[in-house]
């Protein structure tokens, strides 16, 4: 009798145990931040892979010390010619959303200084659900 009260015990313990797990790792993440070179009063651009696990999110908007103006851009092509877009907010759905060259991307606007290889600086992206995420950004050649 105890073996099967155990066993219970130990089954409703394992789903319990389950059950949290799954809700704790519904958290966004960005992994794979990087930017383009750039020359003090220019513009570069930063790239990052977005992973959310949880519900959809909306991307608000970018900080950045580095540069006079942080925007939300994206690429598209517009009478057989590639044009860049500002996007006032951007949707993150459920898994992954990538922030690549030749599409989505923060585009930093006015930089303070030379953005070189190795270098680094910090990018602070505003979710509407999951608040405010500060990134390291490495600065690399594509």
């Amino acid at each position: 009798m105890f073996g099967k009260v155990r066993l219970f015990v130990f089954a409703g313990l394992a789903f319990v145990l389950a059950a949290c797990g799954a809700s704790g790792s519904g958290e966004l993440g960005v992994n794979d931040v990087w930017a383009r070179p750039g020359l003090a009063d220019g513009n570069s651009a930063v790239f990052f892979v977005i992973d959310n696990p949880g519900a959809e999110d909306f991307l608000l908007s970018a900080s950045s010390d580095v540069a006079g103006a942080v925007e939300l851009h994206k690429t598209v092509m517009e009478n057989d010619a590639m044009k860049m877009v500002q996007q006032m907010n951007v949707p993150v759905p459920t898994g992954e959303t990538v922030f690549k060259p030749g599409d989505l991307h923060v585009m930093l606007i006015g930089l303070k200084n030379d953005l070189n290889p190795g270098d680094e600086f910090t990018l602070t992206l505003n979710f509407e659900k999951a608040g405010k995420k500060t990134l390291s950004v490495i600065v690399q050649e594509p």
